[in-house]
C-alpha cells in the first residue's frame, strides 16, 4: 500500500481468480498499476471533453446520434450485463479484464481516437459534438459505477468532477448500480460495425 496505493491493492484482488493459486510480485503489481494508470487516463481523457456538458439540457436523443456513437451505447449495455453477472457470481476478475479491455480496446484504441476530431473541430454547440458528449457522459456514469465497488476512492473522485443529472447522489456510494437499457441494444448495428472493424 506504501509504495503502489490502496487502489492497487484492490485491483490486484479483484484480478485474480480466487478458484487458482493467487499469486502477487512486484511485476505483477507494476502490470497493475499500468492499467489502473490507463483506467484513470481514459476517465480524465471523457472528464477533459465533458468540460462543458451539462446533462440536465444539453443530452441529444438516442435517434439524433451518429451510428457510431449508438454502437458505442450497444457495447456499454454488454459491458454491464457482464460486469453484473461476474459481481453476483463473485467471478471478480471478469470485472477485471472485461473493464479493463472495454477502455483500452473499445475506448482507448477505437471510440476515443475517433471521437476527437468531433470534440475538436466541431462547433461547440454543434449536434455532432453534443451527440458525442452525451454518449460519453452515459459511459463515463456507467464505468464510474461498475468501478465503484473495487477503485472506491477513483470512483469518487471522478463522479465529484462530472456533470451531473439532477437526480444524481452526491455520492458515487449511494448510487444504483447500473442496468441495462434495451433500448440502446442494436444487433443489426453491432454485426455491421464489427464487420467493418475487422477489415
Amino acid at each position: 500500500i506504501n509504495q503502489y496505493g490502496a487502489e492497487i491493492l484492490r485491483l490486484w484482488v479483484s484480478s485474480e481468480n480466487y478458484r487458482d493459486d493467487v499469486r502477487i510480485s512486484d511485476e505483477i503489481l507494476k502490470r497493475l498499476s499500468e492499467a489502473y494508470r490507463r483506467i484513470r487516463n481514459t476517465c480524465r481523457f471523457i472528464l477533459g471533453n465533458l468540460y462543458d456538458f451539462s446533462p440536465q439540457t444539453e443530452l441529444i436523443d438516442y435517434a439524433e446520434c451518429r451510428e457510431i456513437d449508438r454502437y458505442m451505447l450497444h457495447r456499454l449495455q454488454g459491458i454491464i450485463d457482464r460486469i453484473r453477472k461476474a459481481f453476483s457470481e463473485y467471478e471478480y476478475h471478469i470485472f477485471y479484464h472485461a473493464f479493463y479491455n472495454f477502455c483500452t480496446v473499445d475506448l482507448s484504441s477505437f471510440y476515443l481516437d475517433i471521437l476527437k476530431d468531433s470534440l475538436y473541430t466541431f462547433r461547440a454547440d454543434s449536434k455532432v459534438r453534443k451527440g458525442a458528449q452525451t454518449v460519453l457522459w452515459h459511459i463515463l456514469n456507467v464505468m464510474v459505477k461498475l468501478m465503484a465497488p473495487v477503485l472506491s476512492f477513483t470512483a469518487e473522485e471522478v463522479w465529484s468532477k462530472m456533470p451531473k443529472a439532477a437526480s444524481d447522489d452526491f455520492s458515487i456510494h449511494l448510487s444504483l448500480f447500473p442496468k441495462v437499457k434495451t433500448a440502446y441494444l442494436d444487433q443489426e448495428l453491432a454485426s455491421r460495425w464489427e464487420m467493418i472493424i475487422e477489415t
